[in-house]
């Protein structure tokens, strides 16, 4: 995908210069202003900057060329001479961070054919943009200039693509950063405009745009331990698995707050070679979540903000780099949020600080990232849902912000992060790299599950109080480059890591309390007496997991054949323990893990992919509530083919993508008596078929739309008593359409709508009981002004417009409810 980069000319100082092409390629550059210089190496800024000129803070939308001249000389006081036929018919680029008026309105300009001669401290003419540079002497013009197909560099956040929602890479785990069109796997990064427009808090916020995802529990109004869970391309994925700046094991505990993030990045497939092991929950794809660090332009920016039914927020986000060289940058955030949600009885409170230090030389790139993250939510959903009695009918959906749980019920969790990461170029071909990685979290719940009986929403609650405590420990070191062997290039790189994970739960408190319930119409009942009980868990597991990777990506016939081989070796030894400290399950397991992907490219623009991936992850724990609670079954290993194709139009792209994917399957049986056992029975192969589409179709027009198709089937089962049944949990269809639309009558004005649709899913092995189908729709507002001085942004949103009633998946025969509409309103002022 074409991008800008910074070009010096000789014997002259570095100048930041605009990249134009083609249409595609102004719209790409659209993209990358919308992002306001938040890629640090692609700030759009005029040829030569005037030292007198004052800075400002820009927001200005994309829109008429004519009308956001007009904005521009309102904002600045400037006046702009133009012929009116010249602008006629062109639309300008967005304009958005701190910067000088020439800087604003070269980037305003961007991709127009318009070019300003500057004769005077705050006067300008608008003249075609000639072939040559040009200009009267005592004036400056400012011209386009053609760059194309700069190279991804590993430190800094690929640019945006057209459109500015997506971006135009991804990091690829130990093999750094990859653009979309060059990368063998199917791979999508959320850039912090999406975020920010969406006004999403979450990753479970942010993923809900992909239509091969979908979301079981969050983080914020479950009691789920595990937090966030979703499914990608039918298997499960969790919080625990979630990646920092592609360091594993270290996120913050139950989710990971995105508005201290500039990056949430979706792998889909297993992913053992680039990610290494995962606890659990990465068989079908990883999250990677990129912090938000210094850009070049100051930043300053104050949100409010107010969602159903009084959840109120505040978030400050300020950053400065410093230095002759604006060598070292400075960024923190800091969030505050809490009030009563969309559920009755329900409230949630939500405290975050984060703080990056960068430092980038001339060989030398160094950061360290630390954030403390506290979450309490009081009467949170259930953990995993609902059981069902196995003789039971599918059931209604209870109405989603009706009170199921108790008054007393409740989540809450501090965790602590740290990564410092590091880069060093030994010379122009080699790089060692590396960092280091800590959380530590504490967790603590009082909650129920409940069990349904009865066709009438009858239930049995059992109440349980768990504290967890955990710590993990990770880091890496390896050393990449390139050479050439004959015709061929080579891009090689060796990496060896190691992940320390330890936790303390105490189990023995599941089941203290028992008493009758209804989903339908929930009694209220005392809270039962927990006193004795330790907040001090015995430790549960440890787990060592050491690796070595090697993989080298093989460049052809100009770059349009591109082959990734590697291979990496992961040892997991895991002792999960007694209560009195003797090892009560020890497992020392090893296995390589290889990958093969292959990238041709017979024209510009067109890719076909291919590849064959393997994943690795610690083994499944009996869930609490079983009669085998707490059994730690062997590590599972899954395994991906698949074949696509990506073409970029230049403002929009289309991928499509074929694939299967092979994995143990688990699951859940339970008894009219009510007794459950977990058990891992067979094998579960989910083919696939992925149609996605991303960018901006039309002048004002945006696009996030998907639709994908799974078949879900079980292998292998016991006796092949259910060989050839649907998997548990995976629907066959899955669509998403989202849209923004910026109507030309009203400038500033943004209009945003998503649908998301689900087919039905099945609840258990037999497929004797079947959920239905749901479809959800979100509607949205942006309206960009200016108070004095200084941008400002309203946002309006409601999420389940239609407020409808729906079981939004099934996990191991557990069935979770959808999300009750949600209004949410912010206002955003930068300074």
């Amino acid at each position: 995908m074409r991008r800008g980069v910074k070009i010096g000319a000789e014997g002259a100082p570095e100048r930041r210069i605009i990249s134009l092409r083609s249409s595609g390629s102004a719209s790409i550059m659209v993209a990358l202003s919308l992002l306001g210089g938040t890629a640090a190496f692609l700030p759009p800024v005029l040829a030569q900057q005037r030292a007198e000129d004052p800075s400002l803070a820009f927001d200005i939308p994309p829109g008429p060329l004519s009308s956001s001249i007009d904005i521009f000389v309102a904002a600045t006081g400037w006046e702009v001479g133009f012929a009116s036929e010249l602008v006629a018919g062109k639309r300008s680029a967005p304009v958005f961070g701190r910067m000088t008026p020439a800087q604003a309105l070269s980037a305003l300009l961007a991709g127009t054919g318009v070019s300003a001669r500057i004769s005077g401290p705050s006067t300008a003419a608008l003249v075609p943009t000639p072939s040559e540079p040009s200009g009267a002497e005592g004036a400056l013009l400012l011209q386009d200039i053609t760059v194309e197909d700069a190279l991804l560099n590993d430190w800094d956040v690929p640019a945006a693509y057209a459109g500015g929602q997506v971006s135009t890479g991804a990091r690829l785990g130990m093999l750094g950063n990859a653009d979309v069109m060059d990368t063998p796997f199917s791979v999508t990064g959320y850039t912090v405009q999406t975020m920010r427009d969406q006004q999403a808090v979450t990753v479970a916020d942010v993923v809900a745009n992909d239509a091969s995802v979908r979301v079981f529990t969050d983080g914020l109004s479950s009691a789920a331990g595990v937090g966030e869970s979703f499914f990608i391309r039918g298997f499960s994925v969790g919080a625990y698995s979630f990646l920092i700046d592609g360091f594993g094991g270290i996120a913050p505990d139950r989710f990971v707050p995105v508005e201290t993030m500039e990056s949430v990045e979706v792998l889909k497939g297993p992913n053992a070679l680039l990610n290494g092991y995962t606890q659990y929950g990465s068989l079908g794809g990883s999250v990677n979540v990129v912090p938000k660090r210094a850009t070049d332009e100051p930043v300053t920016s104050v949100t409010a903000s107010l969602a159903s039914q009084s959840v109120v927020g505040a978030h400050v986000d300020v950053g400065r780099r410093f230095g002759a060289g604006k060598e070292w940058g400075l960024r923190f955030n800091g969030i505050l949020r809490g009030g009563d949600t969309a559920i009755e009885g329900q409230s949630t409170r939500l405290g975050v600080g984060t703080l990056a230090l960068d430092y980038r030389g001339e060989s030398l790139r160094a950061s360290l990232d630390a954030g403390y993250v506290s979450q309490r939510t009081d009467v949170p959903t259930g953990a995993a849902g609902f059981g069902f009695a196995s003789d039971l009918p599918v059931m209604p959906a209870p109405e989603l912000d009706r009170q199921i749980y108790q008054d007393w019920e409740y989540a809450e969790t501090e965790s602590v992060y740290g990564l410092a990461k590091f880069e060093y170029d030994l010379n122009a071909s080699w790089t060692a790299y590396g960092g280091v990685g800590f959380r530590s979290y504490d967790q603590r719940m009082l909650a129920t599950d409940i069990f349904v009986t009865g066709t009438d929403g009858s239930a049995i609650a059992t109440a349980y109080y768990s504290p967890i405590q955990g710590d993990a420990a990770t880091a890496q070191l390896g050393l990449r480059g390139e050479f050439s062997t004959g015709v061929v290039d080579h891009a090689l790189n060796l990496n060896a890591s190691y992940l320390f994970q330890d936790m303390n739960q105490e189990s023995n408190y599941y089941g203290f309390f028992n008493f009758d319930t209804n989903i339908y119409d929930a009694p209220s009942v005392p809270r039962p007496s927990t006193e004795g009980f330790s907040d001090r868990p015995p430790k549960y597991w440890e787990i060592d997991a050491p690796a070595v990777t090697l993989a080298d990506t093989m460049s052809l016939l100009d770059g349009r054949l591109l082959i990734t081989a590697g291979a990496r070796y992961q040892k997991i030894k895991v002792d999960v323990f007694n209560p009195d400290g003797s090892i009560s399950q020890a497992y020392d397991e090893q296995a390589v893990t290889p990958a093969f992907g292959v990238v041709t490219k017979p024209v510009e623009d067109l890719s076909f992919y291919a590849n064959y991936i393997e994943g690795l992850q610690q083994g499944p724990v009996a869930w609490q509530g079983t009669a085998n609670a707490g059994e730690v079954f062997p590590p599972v290993r899954t395994k991906q083919i698949e074949v696509g194709v990506k073409y970029d139009f230049g403002t929009f792209a289309l991928t499509s993508s074929l694939f299967q994917i092979t994995k143990p399957s688990s699951i859940i049986t339970t008894a009219p008596s009510g007794v459950s056992v977990f058990s891992v029975d067979g094998e579960q192969r989910n083919r696939g078929a992925e149609l996605n589409l991303f960018g901006e179709i039309a002048p004002s027009l945006r696009l996030l739309a998907g639709l994908a198709y799974t078949e879900g089937e079980l292998t292998k089962t016991d006796d092949g008593l259910y060989d050839g049944n649907a998997a548990v949990g995976v629907p066959r269809w899955q669509g998403n359409l989202g849209a923004e639309w910026d109507p030309s009558l009203v400038d500033g004005l943004t209009l945003s709508g998503r649908v998301i649709a689900t087919g039905s899913q099945y609840m258990d092995q037999s497929n004797a009981r079947e959920l239905p189908g749901w479809a959800r729709v979100d509607l949205g507002a942006a309206y960009r002004t200016r108070m004095p001085g200084n941008p400002l942004v309203f946002r309006a949103a409601v999420e389940n417009a239609l407020n409808k009633d729906y079981w939004a998946g099934v996990s191991d025969g557990w069935v979770t409810m959808g999300q009750p509409r949600t209004f949410k309103i912010s206002a955003t002022v930068d300074f």
